[in-house]
């Protein structure tokens, strides 16, 4: 009898503790899981097609300053307009800007460049980088509008929603041929994710993610921050679009609140009365519209 139970005890605590070790590994795997799903950006592939616009846009290529390849749509209406440069949201891709585009193009006129930032749409890069490199996208736009001999004016502005305001605001503190720059939703840092990291619901979990994060996008995510450059977009011009209700974690107004304290002049902030994150556009389409052309009309220099 004894013979019998002895293995069956020694079966099952073998069970219990490969069934422990197994739950052990999950619970160390999380964060990288977490990490990976925070960068990687399998669903933002899909190539953008020109028929999903009216606009007469062809396709470019074109390099970020750190050699990352892009691509893109450039819609120009005049050589001699300026050039504003559109960048979207977190794993979005150029196609969620063609309604800043339209009445861009359309409404004064200006020459539009919409492209995939890297790990979106058809540019290069298995993921984002959550702000941290992208700005170096926008550059690499701004000089290769610089060298097109179809553009006689060099006068460029930018225009970016969500992930892509703070984007905007780091690459014009870095580049000074963007004349004005509009944040339409913009993070101040990316403490929200930061602090997000090592913690899901009441489980405590190993510290890594973030020092993994860091090494899948190449960069300190920390150092990601609008709010500490935002000063030195000055002396060109910079305007914060907010709406009064806007419940994203990442986007909170009192951000807008301070980038706009930080910013230096000249500045214009509005702080629309709805719409929700990046809803303004929709929720006060004829007020948007006037007050950002308004803005690029009084800060970028014609000719």
């Amino acid at each position: 009898m004894k013979q019998r139970i002895f293995p069956f005890f020694a079966q099952k605590r073998r069970f219990l503790i490969t069934a422990l070790m197994i739950l052990v590994a999950l619970w160390a795997a999380i964060p990288a899981v977490r990490a990976l799903i925070l960068v990687a950006n399998p669903s933002g592939r899909s190539i953008p097609h020109t028929s999903s616009t009216d606009l007469p846009v062809q396709e470019v290529h074109f390099t970020a300053s750190d050699g990352v390849r892009l691509a893109g749509w450039l819609a120009i209406a005049s050589p001699s307009s300026p050039t504003i440069i559109l960048v979207h949201g977190f794993k979005g891709s150029r196609v969620d800007m063609l309604p800043w585009a339209q009445f861009l193009y359309h409404a004064s006129g200006y020459n539009v460049l919409l492209y995939d930032s890297r790990g979106c749409g058809e540019s290069e890069g298995w993921g984002i980088a959550l702000g941290a490199r992208e700005p170096d996208d926008v550059i690499g736009a701004v000089q290769y509008l610089k060298h097109r001999s179809d553009l006689t004016n060099k006068h460029f502005g930018a225009l970016g929603i969500s992930l892509g305001a703070g984007i905007v605001l780091l690459a014009a503190a870095r580049e000074p041929a963007l004349q004005a720059t509009v944040a339409d939703s913009a993070w101040v840092d990316e403490s929200a994710q930061t602090h997000r990291m090592g913690h899901l619901s009441a489980l405590p979990l190993l510290p890594y993610e973030p020092i993994l994060v860091d090494a899948l996008i190449g960069m300190h995510l920390e150092d990601a921050r609008p709010l500490d450059v935002i000063r030195h977009i000055s002396p060109h011009a910079v305007m914060l679009i907010h709406s009064a209700d806007d419940a994203n974690t990442t986007t909170p107004l009192t951000g807008e609140h301070q980038l706009y304290q930080a910013a230096q002049s000249p500045k214009v902030q509005w702080i629309a009365p709805s719409g929700g994150h990046t809803g303004a556009l929709k929720a006060h389409t004829a007020e948007y519209e006037q007050r950002v052309l308004a803005f690029f009309s009084a800060y970028i220099n014609e000719h």
